[in-house]
């Protein structure tokens, strides 16, 4: 009877070790592959919570380390599809550091630090009297968005990295690298390095949320090595696809303040 029994549980232990092995062939995760996708499909899947993405404010909490100013301060972010962007920055007890308005025709910057407000067009942009970061006006509108495109590049190349789709490309002689999450399809990761391989331009991507159909990232930075500069916001607050007041993009200067022209 015992020995029936034995075999019995026997039995069932090697049915039960069979069907856990095929469950775990059917269920294990298959690996990343780059001969599944195309570059072209990525940046547009990429390019498509982009467009999803019509108007934002957010509340964050943003700080800059660098050897010319190092300090942390509250941020409130305006966004309005696709080019105007507002940002107030205050200290603590509400104390205004200022405020950067810039469009695609544009650009005013009014900085409490030395009562100064600078007006020009979009190109003639010079944040270093407010952040101490060198940035395109492109590249503003994808810092405090969250959301990276994929330029397009005459060579360029996919492989797999760190269990994301890497593409590299080449622009000016420069090369441009994106590490893109292969679920959400977001840009974790953005590299921007020299012909000789030095980093100029670092941007990072994490903790992404997914708000009104739009992945978004709750942490941002930006790092610019040469310049021994970094930039961090954290988001604490999002309202996205709401609609907009002018009033969201006014900037109130007070009176006796500098102009400059840029």
């Amino acid at each position: 009877m015992n020995k029936n029994l034995n075999r019995v549980a026997i039995t069932i232990t090697l049915v039960l070790l069979i069907l856990i092995t095929n469950c775990a062939r059917v269920f294990r995760k298959a690996p990343l592959s780059a001969d599944q996708i195309t570059i072209a499909e990525i940046r547009d899947r990429v390019e498509q919570n982009y467009l999803k993405l019509s108007s934002m404010k957010a509340r964050a909490k943003l700080s800059v380390e660098s050897p010319q100013m190092s300090f942390m301060a509250n941020a409130a972010i305006n966004l309005k599809m696709p080019d105007s962007l507002m940002i107030k920055l205050s200290a603590g007890f509400g104390i205004g550091i200022g405020s950067i308005f810039i469009d695609q025709d544009q650009f005013l910057l009014y900085s409490s630090l030395d009562n100064n407000v600078y007006v020009g067009s979009s190109d003639s942009a010079d944040f270093n009297h407010f952040l101490p970061i060198k940035l395109e006006f492109e590249d503003l509108i994808q810092v405090f968005s969250g959301i990276h495109l994929i330029k397009s590049h005459k060579k360029e190349l996919l492989k797999i990295d760190k269990n994301q789709y890497l593409i590299m490309g080449a622009i000016n002689n420069h090369v441009l690298k994106y590490w893109v999450e292969p679920k959400k399809f977001v840009v974790t990761e953005f590299q921007l390095l020299d012909r000789q391989g030095k980093m100029l331009v670092k941007f990072e991507y994490d903790n992404f949320i997914k708000n009104s159909r739009v992945w978004l990232p709750k942490t941002i930075r930006l790092s610019q090595p040469d310049r021994k500069t970094r930039l961090t916001i954290v988001v604490t607050n999002f309202n996205i696809n709401k609609r907009m007041k002018e009033k969201n993009f006014k900037i109130k200067i007070p009176d006796g303040v500098g102009r400059i022209e840029l």
